[in-house]
């Protein structure tokens, strides 16, 4: 007997377990069969909201259902722009990385972007963007994008590159500070005549 009605759901369990009926969606949502009588559930233009536990019912000419109580889980996950190191010197070498948690195949084409522009350079075009050495010029705003039929982008994020002079000049503002420091010390402890802020043994051994 052929059924009569069949129906997708996703299954919601926020306290007690609701099913909602998906809705065809002329180039989004698509039922389909095969005649190895498979009922298959297209979806297009993937977004995180479709995320969730789909099942499926088959109604039959008697009115009666038949469902499939194992579901299946769908987690869509984007794309995100990952920094090592996460602070960055100039001169230094710093990888980015698309990541994303779904398993993607080894020729998958990268795209990378720096503040909305396209990088053209062929280095641009993996999972990785190594910076080696990173300049000033580097810093600015990063994503990605798998190339596919349509290109999925990852939001942006902000690569920042301190100055190495202004590392330096810190560095040496630091040391400077702790002689200033010592010197004072010092100057305070020979004008209050308090005695020697140093003393020497000296050990004097007689010949018998």
């Amino acid at each position: 007997m052929k059924p009569s009605s069949k129906v997708w759901y996703t299954i919601k369990r926020s306290g007690e377990e609701e099913a909602v009926a998906l809705i065809e969606d002329a180039g989004r949502v698509q039922y389909d069969d095969n005649m190895n009588n498979q009922h298959i559930l297209r979806i297009n233009n993937l977004k995180k909201t479709d995320s969730a536990e789909y099942t499926f019912r088959l109604q039959k000419d008697d009115g009666g259902w038949k469902s499939n109580r194992l579901g299946v889980t769908l987690i869509v996950s984007g794309l995100e722009v990952k920094f090592h190191p996460a602070v960055v010197t100039e001169g230094q070498r710093v990888t980015l990385t698309c990541s994303t948690s779904c398993p993607l195949t080894d020729n998958t084409n990268y795209i990378w972007y720096l503040n909305s522009r396209r990088l053209t350079e062929p280095e641009s075009q993996n999972k990785h963007l190594v910076l080696d050495p990173v300049t000033i010029q580097h810093a600015g705003n990063y994503s990605c994008a798998v190339k596919t039929h349509q290109n999925i982008s990852s939001g942006e994020k902000t690569l920042t590159v301190q100055s190495s002079t202004r590392t330096s000049t810190a560095a040496v503002a630091a040391v400077v500070a702790a002689l200033l420091v010592i010197m004072t010390l010092l100057h305070r402890a020979a004008t209050s005549g308090s005695g020697p802020l140093f003393c020497c043994q000296l050990k004097i051994q007689h010949n018998s």
